[in-house]
């Protein structure tokens, strides 16, 4: 065999092992891109729970390639928090922010997201025990506003999807019912894997001005910034959140007072709630 037939041929073989690794690699970005949303414990409303396209084909990092970006879209996933929650005021999520302002954790965009988020865990503590990012929680508040965030371009971790089917409802919640300032107000999200069909906007603003108790676990959103001098992106006291929320209950009287969110006798599920034909009063 003449040299430079030997050396036509393994310049062909180097093309054709080439080819075979870009395809395998081509095959492996497919796979992952394409892999199904698949919780690693039982969903906390899996009696529930309603499978959408979403659930097929993005994963809890969704579509994000860097690697801080990736660990928060699988913090935002995590329906797998477990142990007795705790009950978290409006005053924790702003000692929650206080605490990491004063440990100098980066935060305010997605390009400066916390590097290492083990160090968002057990920042404060509540009746002794100690709370941060996986923390279970209950937090009871008025619904001041309620809408499915991103529908137009969507986000990173539901894989830049768009419509309301794909996308996270962001709740407003605070204080009182007449709040009008959101820089006063607490976040919570209802992310789109799974999410039952009675949890929906419209639902919640049928409520009628009650009290709700939202269980889920405590999540930093670095890619916030909480409100300074009126302004926040989105307005609110804190980018600590629930989310994604677990649970959604009514109270069974009309005051926040009178609906203490360790309480359980206090709360109806949404589900339930919306079947009643007569609700109590307080």
């Amino acid at each position: 065999m003449t040299p430079r037939v030997r050396s036509t041929r393994n310049r062909a073989r180097s093309i054709s092992i080439a080819l075979v690794c870009v395809c395998a690699l081509g095959v492996a970005f497919h796979e992952r891109a394409h892999a199904d949303f698949e919780p690693p414990c039982t969903l906390p409303f899996a009696a529930i729970a309603q499978k959408h396209d979403i659930d097929e084909d993005c994963e809890a990092a969704g579509s994000a390639t860097i690697a801080a970006h990736r660990a928060q879209n699988e913090a935002k996933n995590n329906f797998c928090a477990s142990g007795d929650p705790v009950r978290v005021t409006y005053v924790v999520f702003k000692r929650l922010q206080s605490r990491v302002d004063e440990l100098g954790i980066p935060y305010g965009h997605s390009s400066r997201l916390p590097p290492d988020r083990s160090q968002l865990r057990n920042l404060y503590q509540v009746d002794g025990v100690p709370i941060g990012e996986g923390t279970l929680v209950h937090f009871s508040a008025y619904v001041l506003a309620a809408h499915y965030s991103n529908t137009s371009k969507g986000e990173s971790v539901n894989c830049q999807r768009k419509k309301a089917e794909n996308n996270d409802i962001h709740l407003v919640l605070g204080k009182t019912r007449t709040e009008t300032d959101f820089c006063n107000s607490v976040t919570a999200e209802v992310s789109p894997h799974f999410r039952p069909e009675t949890w929906t906007p419209a639902n919640l603003e049928r409520i009628g001005g009650r009290p709700l108790r939202f269980t889920g676990q405590l999540l930093f959103d670095g890619s916030h910034e909480p409100c300074e001098d009126g302004e926040g992106s989105p307005r609110r006291v804190s980018v600590w959140e629930i989310h994604p929320v677990y649970a959604i209950d009514v109270c069974r009287n009309t005051t926040l007072s009178g609906c203490s969110a360790s309480n359980d006798a206090k709360w109806v599920p949404l589900e339930e709630w919306l079947n009643l034909t007569e609700h109590p009063d307080e």
